[in-house]
């Protein structure tokens, strides 16, 4: 009697094994396809990024964004400079200055201490 018991126990876990393995082949091959898909993609995106930036369309959209940006750079420093605020490039040639004394300072005052 329970010699059938074991068998039909046997028989489910091989089953459940059988099955387990089939989900993990699934799970690869669906993992397998992902990838090789993300990479499909990538490719073509990226083909169509170059061909893009190649077209005559791009090319001048891309002139007259520089174009516009550098109008608008000039025209904010000439609003700074009438209104007398200080543009951001000023600032940082002044905050490298104030750095470089500020170094300067650090040192001459170890060097005193040092001396002391």
């Amino acid at each position: 009697m329970s010699q059938p018991s074991t068998s039909g126990f046997d028989r489910f876990n091989d089953a459940l094994r059988n099955l387990d393995e089939q989900l993990q082949e699934l799970r690869d091959r669906f993992e397998d396809n992902g990838r090789r898909f993300r990479d499909e993609f990538r490719k073509r995106t990226d083909r169509l990024d170059s061909q893009l930036r190649k077209s005559p369309l791009y090319r001048r959209a891309d002139r007259v964004r520089k174009d516009i940006e550098g109008q608008v750079e000039r025209t904010r420093e000439q609003v700074y400079d009438a209104i007398g605020l200080a543009s951001k490039s000023e600032i940082e040639k002044i905050n490298k200055k104030l750095s470089t004394i500020s170094k300067k300072l650090n040192d001459l005052a170890k060097e005193q201490t040092a001396d002391l």
